[in-house]
């Protein structure tokens, strides 16, 4: 128990001024008054855990959300797409579909590559799963072909992308040598950095150690290449020999032969009995691969070092700390290392624009406060309950393992303008209390208890709102939880905050009364006073150290500007800090006064306005009481223009962003060689290089392969723009390079450039992509070729790329099966030999220090030069004694086929990705006029279907935000419903509570078609919150009328109720819309992400406030003025008879 206990808080309940009862004060208020010692420490604690639990979360630039996605790769070097597709993805794809949850199996084969996704339903454990997976893959191993790799499973992670790329240019040096330095030195550097997880070399060919055989010895030795091949890889070992224990020891034996230098390679023994050895029948040289890929940054050649964060760790702070070690590292001479790409920087614009809207909100706030209220201790104990309730949301953040990203953050945006309502609301009514001409804590115990109810019943359905979000499933919930509880979290700290830790402030606080115009002159008098008591302040310890700090900044300006030594300028110094201590006391004096004296006269106009404005409402809505159907079929008029606004509103997932980033793709004819390709793109490069929009280009030639695979015939450029002040419009850049570009390329035939934007968010960059399935590869070729050539005719459609499109040549040896049966030859020596002669054969390994290089025997490339120099080799046969020639064993044969074969669900499937023209229909709905215009055409029968390319594409998963708004809308509605029910006891008053809703829905899609911004899952979001806002009024006004109902007439409680809540109604409104409006004018990295959200709250919060204005005591004074009984006649008091 307080030992000093103020008697207001025990005084017996009273009247107020006009003959009502007082509220009876709240036990909860008057615990926390009483206990203000405790009440700061709980409220100090939680700040400073929220400020601790601020430094420790990572920064993201999107939520970390798990995609229920596993892939299965493998890679069978010199493999056809048709042999890949036949020996190991059919047989992966049976051994997977037996597993619990599957939902789709996607599988692709290219060249030397087989990849193989697995989409499981919502709710399963990827874990487990891949678990489950990685079973059934090695259960099959054996019956894969035997020179193919080990399937190997992963997860898909969309943070695993690389947080920023580096690129190493060497110079004159050789590339080789720059890869060499690169995974030698820098990759070891920069894996050390603190966060980093992993670092990736590209860019530059591998170092081989090739074996390059001679024919004509071959020949002379009888030998064939799988020969020598078998003598590497049999002299290669590194194999455990066991464990012996001597005397207490134990000591490891192993068995080692791997060599460590090209001798150790010439010197393998090919024939033990006659010595052959493979510098006999080879040339063994230290080389590079072929080149497979070109990388560049501006032009220049580069080899690009990848990196990838830790997860949980901070984006922002493991890019700084690899650019400091990458500024601290020293470089050969030659080299120079610079940043190709950086990722975070939408992230680092993401948080400054956060922090700034952090401060105006603040200075808002403060500002609407004074000129409402009127009272500097006032606006202070509000203004501090946005740091107080915001330190509540990274608390939690920290407690779910969640990041600052851009959901987070915007649900700490969103909080900055609704913490404040409680306080408002709370402070406005003890300052009313303290205008009726109560003491300071007996207005907070009377102010804040007469509105616990109406802020408990605002705040909760607030909550009852934010519920449902965490409740969403899959991807769509992984979004929404972040934000419903960052702000669930935040809503509750304000709840607490207004009324357990405000009243304490607002009770203890000394509020000394407004300087007036009249007070001014005074405070300009004290001049002397100050520089009196700065004098005799070296007696007391506060006053000796603000002299110390003045004397200590006449000393370091004095050193500055003056070349007097130091014994005279301490002196003087000395001799200054009473003066300058005056100066700067007297300054802030007169500024705060003159500060007090104009917030003063424009509260006082503020006061006068809304006063006269209210008493006009006030009379408005009486007028609007005699006829309230005609507020009411206004309001219904309202709502029935919903289809209207719709009209003009789209749908997507996440909005279409700025990011600052281009990808140019330049695709050749198939068989194209990467000499033809590289030319083709330096062509790009050269005129992007020139352009005063483009900061950096990142140029990757063949790496655009499909499954992280090579390509000859394609290319990319990644374009670093200049930042948005500086140039047009992204999509007006699209465009203009588009068409510029195709001039450029128009030269070569078949040549093919897009150009597109990066996009921020999961889905892919294309508008629509859609998947054309059916039974066999010959139909759907069938039917691909016709659904391209129909929707080629499409106006709608800019640009049409079928994942079939593209076919290549195979030039395929087919054993002549007589020839074989004589030679004593299979089919399989005759293939390895091809392959040896003319692709290579990795033999083994060679160990160079920490580094193990392969050893590849081929043929001296050299030797061959065509079709016919191949068929020219030979093989030797053990039969016949002598060396047979391959044309002597079969013929090459010449088709075209697929470069890439895909299959959905164990059918064969192409992918169509579609981009629609600027301005034209809404790629979500237009998906359905496509497959409805390819079904009317005939090409959908024989069970071909088309349909979504992807459950996580974007139109997948905005079919599922079109289907789970409704009903995450329904929920919140329902749950707030309930809440507003439990809290008046009542289920008629839940609906008026409501109505507010409907129309702010209606007012932010007229918001939207208007901005022509379409709904996405930030303005689905916008939405939701809208539901908590707009009831919000309505609670704090007709709370206010059932507690007046008791003493007054319905019709007298609702005007009265309608005069005096129009002020907290305002303050609260205002302090919502100053979040908004910076969000709708936003123009940083990521303001596309926030601009919806803010344009739903704008247009959802003004339209709600002025039609609950009147709709609410319209609808209530209709439906409930029959039910009300006559309020109890007020006792008149009686007068005291006169006296002289």
């Amino acid at each position: 128990m307080s030992t000093h206990e103020p008697p207001e808080l025990n005084l017996p309940r009273g009247t107020l001024p006009d003959g009502t009862p007082e509220p009876a004060v709240h036990p909860g208020v008057r615990f926390s008054v009483r206990n203000y010692v405790f009440s700061l420490g709980i409220f100090l604690v939680a700040v400073l855990l929220g400020l601790i639990a601020t430094t420790r979360l990572g920064v993201e630039l999107l939520p970390n959300f798990e995609v229920p996605v596993l892939a299965v790769s493998t890679s069978w070097s010199g493999a056809t797409p048709d042999q890949v597709d036949r020996e190991v993805s059919r047989r992966i794809e049976d051994a997977i579909s037996s597993i619990s949850g599957v939902v789709d199996i996607n599988t692709t084969s290219v060249s030397n590559q087989s990849a193989v996704v697995i989409t499981f339903a919502d709710g399963i454990n990827v874990d487990s799963a891949a678990n489950s997976v990685s079973q059934a893959v090695a259960s099959i191993r054996g019956t894969l072909p035997s020179d193919s790799d080990a399937p190997v499973v992963q997860k898909f992670d969309p943070n695993a992308t690389p947080i920023l790329t580096l690129a190493l240019l060497g110079g004159p040096a050789r590339t080789a040598d720059v890869v060499g330095y690169a995974e030698d030195t820098l990759v070891p550097r920069l894996q050390r950095v603190k966060g980093v997880a992993d670092v990736t070399v590209s860019g530059g060919p591998k170092r081989q150690i090739q074996v390059l055989l001679d024919p004509a010895r071959l020949q002379t030795y009888n030998l064939t290449p799988a020969r020598v091949t078998a003598a590497l890889q049999a002299s290669a070992l590194d194999l455990p020999a066991g464990d012996l224990t001597q005397s207490g020891n134990t000591v490891g034996f192993s068995t080692r032969n791997t060599p460590t230098s090209l001798g150790d390679v010439e010197r393998t023994l090919v024939d033990a009995s006659s010595g052959l050895r493979v510098s006999d029948v080879a040339s063994v040289r230290d080389a590079s691969a072929s080149a497979t890929s070109y990388a560049r940054v501006n032009g220049q050649p580069a080899v690009l070092l990848d990196v990838r964060k830790g997860s949980g760790t901070n984006s922002v702070a493991v890019s700084d700390a690899v650019r400091g070690a990458m500024e601290a590292q020293p470089l050969p001479a030659g080299y120079r290392l610079t940043l190709a790409s950086d990722t975070t920087q939408e992230t680092r614009s993401t948080v400054r624009d956060t922090f700034k809207e952090f401060l105006i909100a603040i200075g808002a706030v403060g500002v609407i406060v004074l000129l409402f209220l009127g009272r500097l201790n006032t606006v202070f104990a509000v203004v501090l309950a946005i740091p107080i309730s915001i330190s509540a949301a990274p608390l939690l953040y920290n407690l779910m393992g969640y990041s600052f990203n851009i959901i987070s953050l915007l649900a700490i945006i969103v909080a900055i303008g609704i913490v404040v309502d409680d306080s408002i609301v709370v402070a406005e009514n003890v300052q009313r209390y303290r205008d009726l001409g109560y003491s300071r804590l007996r207005s907070v115990l009377l102010g804040g208890s007469e509105v616990f109810s109406a802020v408990t019943a605002a705040s909760f359905s607030l909550l009852a709102v934010l519920i449902p979000l965490s409740l969403m499933p899959g991807i769509l919930g992984q979004f929404f939880s972040q934000f419903g509880l960052g702000l669930a979290a935040a809503i509750v700290m304000s709840w607490l905050e207004s009324l357990l830790f405000l009243t304490v402030r607002m009770a203890y606080t000394a509020d000394p009364e407004p300087l007036t115009w009249a007070g001014v002159p005074g405070v300009l008098a004290q001049l002397p006073r100050f520089f009196r008591e700065a004098l005799v302040g070296v007696r007391r310890l506060p006053g000796l150290l603000l002299l110390a700090l003045s004397g200590a900044g006449a000393w370091a300006a004095l050193s500055q500007v003056t070349l007097l030594p130091r014994p005279a300028v301490a002196a003087l110094s000395i001799l200054l800090a009473p003066a300058l201590l005056t100066l700067a006391r007297y300054v802030l004096t007169v500024l705060l006064a003159l500060l007090e004296a104009v917030t003063g006269t424009l509260h006082g106009i503020t006061n006068r306005a809304v006063m006269a404005v209210a008493r006009a409402y006030a009379r408005s809505v009486g007028a609007a009481l005699r006829r309230p159907w005609v507020v009411m079929l206004i309001a219904g008029l309202f709502l029935l223009s919903a289809p209207l606004a719709l009209r003009g509103v789209g749908f997507a997932f996440t909005p279409k962003s700025d990011s600052g980033i281009l990808t140019v793709d330049l695709e050749l004819p198939t068989g194209a060689d990467l000499a033809t390709t590289n030319a083709l793109t330096a062509r790009l490069e050269n005129d992007l290089l020139q352009r005063p929009e483009v900061k950096l280009i990142q140029t990757s030639v063949g790496a655009g392969g499909e499954l992280g695979g090579t390509n000859a015939n394609t290319s990319s450029l990644t374009l670093t723009l200049v930042p948005k002040t500086a140039r047009p419009p992204i999509d007006t850049l699209s465009a203009r390079y588009a068409r510029d570009l195709s001039r450029l390329t128009a030269s070569t035939p078949g040549a093919e450039v897009r150009v597109s934007s990066e996009q921020t968010g999961p889905g892919g960059s294309a508008d629509i992509s859609l998947a054309l399935t059916a039974p066999n590869q010959t139909l759907l070729t069938e039917r691909n070729r016709a659904v391209v050539r129909l929707l080629g005719q499409d106006p709608n459609i800019t640009l049409l790329k079928s994942s079939l499109s593209a076919t290549r040549q195979e030039r395929t040896f087919v054993p002549d099966a007589g020839r074989l049966a004589g030679s004593g030859l299979s089919a399989s020596d005759v293939a390895q030999a091809l392959r040896t002669y003319n692709g290579g054969t990795t033999a083994g390994t060679l160990r160079d220090a920490d580094r193990s290089v392969d050893i590849v025997v081929r043929l001296d490339p050299a030797q061959i030069s065509s079709e016919q120099s191949l068929l020219s080799q030979t093989v030797y046969s053990q039969a016949l004694g002598s060396n047979v020639t391959l044309s002597d064993l079969g013929a090459f044969q010449l088709r075209q086929a697929p470069a890439t074969l895909r299959r959905l669900n164990k059918a064969y499937t192409a992918t169509l990705d579609i981009n629609l023209k600027k301005g034209g229909p809404n790629p979500f709905s237009y998906q359905e006029t496509i497959i409805t215009k390819v079904r009317d055409a005939g090409l959908l029968t024989g069970n071909v279907t088309l349909g979504n390319a992807s459950s996580f594409g974007s139109a997948g998963l905005t079919g599922d935000l079109v289907f789970y708004g409704p009903i995450l809308l329904g929920m919140a509605i329902l749950l707030t419903y309930l809440v507003l029910g439990s809290q008046f006891n009542s289920f008629r008053y839940p609906v008026y509570l409501l109505l507010p809703v409907p129309l702010a829905i209606v007012g932010a899609l007229w918001t939207l078609h208007l901005f022509r911004v379409d709904l996405d899952v930030i303005t689905v979001l916008g939405m939701v919150i809208l539901l908590g806002l707009s009831t919000k009024n309505s609670i704090l006004y007709l709370e206010f009328v059932t507690e007046r109902m008791g003493s007054l007439p319905l019709r007298e409680a609702l005007i009265e109720a309608a005069e005096l809540r129009f002020r907290p109604i305002l303050m609260t409104t205002l302090t919502v819309l100053v979040i908004s409006i910076p969000l709708v004018l936003g123009q940083g990295d990521g303001a596309e992400f926030r601009r919806g959200l803010g344009i739903v709250i704008l247009g959802g919060v003004i339209t709600s406030t002025l039609l609950t204005f009147f709709v609410v005591p319209s609808v209530f004074y209709q439906f409930e003025r029959r039910r009300q009984t006559p309020p109890a006649p007020r006792p008149i008091p009686e007068l005291a008879p006169a006296t002289d």
